[in-house]
């Protein structure tokens, strides 16, 4: 028997008589032989990879957005790689390269949460080179690329989010809303801090600079800011969190100073992450799609779904305690 037959078994080819084909599977588990699934992956036969690419896997974001894209790679019959770059886009630039050379099916890229020129050219020189060997770029979690309409993306309104957020806090009677969590130069503390804009011009209420405050985005540097902020004469009334981390941080702040939730502060978070059930009184939030957010990615990757570009999700606030 052949190589040409034996390779043509391995790659299910459908010339293949089903008696030769059992006689070379036989042969095989007697010589205890494994197919080379990457040998075949590089030729186009075979299961291929789905690679999901993120900043780190810390807290349940990014876990989620994997999940769902995972539950469609797998259903489609691909492999499902997870690698994380630690926001370092030396490392990104190594890892897209490496995946470009086992030819994947797809990749998806989370994270890259850096804005301006530089991210875009990356993505669209990514984009590229995946495209050569077969393969598409999709950013998930990421706004669309202004200056790169082909590259594609799915997201979730954070804007429209912190505007609700803010339009809720309005209507219960606030004036004094301050903004924490500010990091310069990533999409999405620069979203979330434009719909807390939006939402205050929509309430025809100025946008305070003092009131707009940088921290860490955990638990910790929320408390510290949040303890500065909250023993102010001129406090604010109300907060609103760029993550639910944050706002456990303006919870801690706020009950060392003997304020009240929300009788004397009334705090918003977003994502709805697994941590606000443990917080009380119940966290009032946005809640983000990030499994669905993954789902559509993946479709989006490997062509089961047409886009021409980008995709938004919807998010939903979610009224619970900590707020009027």
């Amino acid at each position: 028997m052949s190589l040409t037959t034996a390779s043509r078994v391995f790659a299910d080819h459908p010339s293949v008589r089903p008696a030769t084909r059992d006689r070379v599977l036989a042969a095989a588990d007697d010589l205890g032989y494994v197919v080379n699934a990457l040998a075949q992956a590089m030729m186009g036969l075979g299961r291929r990879t789905v690679a999901f690419v993120a900043a780190h896997m810390i807290g349940s974001t990014f876990a989620d957005m994997a999940a769902g894209a995972e539950s469609v790679a797998t259903a489609e019959g691909n492999l499902f790689l997870l690698s994380t770059t630690g926001e370092d886009p030396a490392r990104e630039r190594d890892l897209m390269e490496t995946l470009r050379e086992y030819r994947p099916a797809a990749v998806l890229l989370a994270g890259s949460t850096q804005t301006g020129e530089e991210f875009e050219q990356r993505a669209v020189a990514y984009a590229e080179a995946l495209a050569a060997v077969g393969a598409r770029l999709v950013l998930v979690g990421h706004p669309a690329c202004p200056g790169s309409k082909s590259i594609l993306s799915v997201d979730y309104d954070q804007v429209g989010g912190v505007r609700r957020a803010v339009e809720h806090l309005v209507t219960g009677g606030h004036r004094r809303i301050a903004f924490l969590g500010l990091i310069p130069e990533r999409t999405t503390p620069a979203e979330r801090l434009r719909g807390y804009e939006l939402g205050l011009q929509d309430a025809g209420l100025p946008v305070d600079p003092s009131l707009v405050i940088e921290c860490a985005n955990d638990s910790d540097g929320a408390r510290v800011a949040a303890l500065s902020l909250l023993s102010r004469p001129d406090r604010p009334t109300a907060l609103v969190c760029l993550t639910d981390g944050v706002a456990v941080g303006v919870y801690r702040a706020a009950r060392s100073l003997g304020l009240a939730i929300p009788g004397d502060v009334a705090i918003v978070g977003f994502d709805d992450a697994p941590i606000v059930a443990d917080l009380t009184p119940a966290l009032t939030t946005i809640r983000v799609p990030f499994w669905e957010v993954g789902v559509h990615g993946a479709r989006v990757a490997l062509g089961l779904e047409e886009y021409d570009g980008h995709v938004q999700l919807p998010t939903e606030l979610i009224v619970r305690e900590s707020s009027p």
